[in-house]
């Protein structure tokens, strides 16, 4: 009999965790994150191989398995010494030294900006990560060999970049919160190898300035509200006071960087932490928070690609870590810096490290393989249970459920055209954090009454939150000005002014849209509704955004679906092939 061999990544961050499955010849057969079956956002202090989950997921994917490797995002030594710190009270001292230091500020910023408690919760996560795993691997394959490796934070994100990006080299850029000595990396990326470049080992960190940012502007960073931060931050103007308080709170030299001595670094947090609790709710205020804060982190991160650049390593470039999904930045990048290609993958922040882990180990076992990942899919999580769907169709008493296997796509984007919002469930659904025409309410981006009826009725949010556009790759350049391909909808793109009033619903005050672009390889039923959509109004893109509601993740069941379905504003929902109308 075959040796059946898998490799198992495990993104065993305390937030964002995540499961990847490869087989023996480096495949992707499955990734998600953790946040999808348990539905809760960001599956925050909850153990990445959940039990049932994982019996789920071997028996689905890994039933002829005889050999195992199971591979954590986080290395050993970086557990023991959290472990250490933890025993000895080093963490719990820390702590205090943290709080006393950060007396003065609000304590709503102040708490969300704890390092050390998230020293804890790191400690508890990696220490729970694989239990579940071994412990299902041994009922299920008894005489299975099992092996346990623990891979370098940051090399986890490298991998999972390097891996799945079109490039054969490049400079290679990991940026996040904190990593296992710092919160930023440089590799090369050459031949299929992976060397490190340069390892921050300070305490320097934009994710950290990110997040406090985030705090400031009266939201809450672990649930990872960055997003609203860079949507309000188009609404406020450069404000001297607040730029030079954001500036100085961050110093470059050449392409590393630190935060300033504590004390000139705790009065500036002192300041905006004031004027912060001043402007109470006021929105316009803190749109001026959020528009110097992006202003100080993207022409930071700018002056740091351009020293990387300055070395010469490679002309792409390949960025990634939770910095990475700072899509309003990443669009800057290639017009900024001297790069002349950008790679961000699908999920760059700690979910896609489950992968980036599983990869690590396949070709760290077989080196001399080349990466066959070059044209990298995001469709690798769970699709809609066959006996769920199946269950619904027989029980439900639906009335107005129809089936069209051949004509759904033109269906559908007749719907869209007369104005209706469409819940579309198709395949496998997307790893990461963006809806890519697999798990989204779609709706038509023509009506300038749109973004507000969707941020009204559906997604229940803020009315300044932006909607995306996906649009038909061949038209990128008639609607963008300077287009560049965004398959992972991962950069923000400005439109042409002669298409602005063409498609008002995705414009963001701006003129910008965080576009996907859509091609038939990449997702043939996606690109066939979209095409029928143009057909019908001469418009080549449709508004997309992820099908759930503020707070919660993308669906995950049919059961998740329908209950979005009738608790919001949704018109149609389209699981496959059927059509489920109210």
């Amino acid at each position: 009999m075959e040796k059946k061999k898998y490799y198992i990544g495990l993104a065993c961050t305390f937030h964002d965790s995540a499961i990847a499955i490869l087989d023996g010849n480096g495949k992707v057969l499955f990734a998600e994150g953790t946040e999808r079956s348990l539905q809760t956002k960001r599956a925050s202090g909850m153990v990445c191989d959940e039990r049932e989950n994982t019996m789920r997921l071997l028996s689905m994917y890994c039933m002829d398995g005889t050999d195992f490797v199971i591979s954590y995002s986080w290395s050993k030594p970086y557990l023991y010494k959290l472990m250490i710190h933890s025993f000895t009270g080093i963490l719990k001292l820390k702590r205090n030294i943290a709080k006393l230091l950060l007396r003065n500020i609000q304590p709503s910023i102040a708490n969300g900006y704890d390092l050390v408690s998230l020293e804890y919760l790191q400690l508890i996560s990696v220490s729970q990560a694989g239990i579940s795993f071994n412990k299902c691997l041994t009922s299920y394959f008894p005489k299975a060999k099992v092996k346990n490796v623990y891979h370098p934070h940051h090399l986890t994100h490298a991998a999972y970049g390097c891996y799945t990006s079109p490039f054969s080299d490049g400079a290679c850029i990991v940026m996040d919160g904190f990593g296992e000595n710092g919160s930023y990396s440089i590799y090369s990326y050459l031949q299929n190898k992976i060397q490190p470049f340069y390892l921050q080992k300070n305490l320097g960190s934009l994710g950290y300035f990110y997040a406090l940012l985030t705090r400031l502007c009266g939201f809450d960073s672990i649930k990872g509200e960055e997003w609203k931060v860079m949507g309000l931050a188009s609404y406020g103007n450069y404000q001297q006071q607040l730029y030079g308080l954001f500036k100085s709170m961050i110093k470059v030299n050449g392409y590393t960087f630190k935060f300033p001595l504590i004390r000139p670094w705790l009065n500036a947090l002192q300041e905006l932490s004031q004027f912060s609790n001043s402007i109470g709710q006021s929105p316009e205020a803190r749109a001026q928070l959020a528009h110097n804060g992006q202003q100080v982190f993207s022409e930071t991160m700018i002056e740091l690609f351009n020293a990387i650049c300055n070395e010469r390593i490679s002309q792409n470039i390949i960025y990634t870590g939770g910095c990475a999904l700072n899509s309003s930045f990443n669009g800057q990048i290639l017009k900024r810096t001297n790069f002349k290609n950008l790679y961000v993958p699908p999920a760059p922040a700690d979910d896609g490290n489950a992968l980036g882990a599983a990869l690590l180990s396949y070709y760290g076992e077989n080196p001399s393989n080349k990466s066959n990942h070059k044209n990298h899919s995001p469709y690798l999580g769970s699709s809609i249970s066959n006996t769920s769907l199946g269950n619904f169709l027989k029980y439900s008493k639906v009335s107005k459920v129809s089936f069209h296997p051949k004509d759904i796509c033109e269906i559908t984007a007749d719907i869209l055209s007369e104005g209706k919002l469409v819940g579309w469930v198709q395949g496998c659904a997307e790893f990461g954090p963006r809806a890519l025409g697999n798990r989204s309410i779609l709706a038509d981006p023509r009506p300038s009454t749109m973004k507000d009826k969707i941020n009204s009725c559906i997604k229940f949010r803020e009315e300044f939150r932006p909607f995306a556009p996906s649009i038909l790759h061949e038209y990128g350049n008639y609607y963008f000005a300077d287009y560049t391909e965004s398959p992972y909808m991962e950069r923000t793109q400005f439109y042409k002014k002669e298409v602005l009033n063409k498609v008002p619903a995705v414009v963001h005050v701006d003129n910008s849209g965080r576009a996907q672009s859509v091609k038939k390889e990449s997702n043939l039923k996606f690109y066939k509704l979209i095409h029928s959509f143009f057909l019908k109004t001469g418009i080549p893109l449709v508004l997309n955004t992820s099908f759930n509601i503020m707070g919660k993740p993308m669906i995950h069941t049919i059961e998740d679906a329908m209950g979005v379905f009738y608790t919001s504003g949704l018109d149609a929902l389209v699981i496959d092939d059927y059509l489920i109308e109210k």
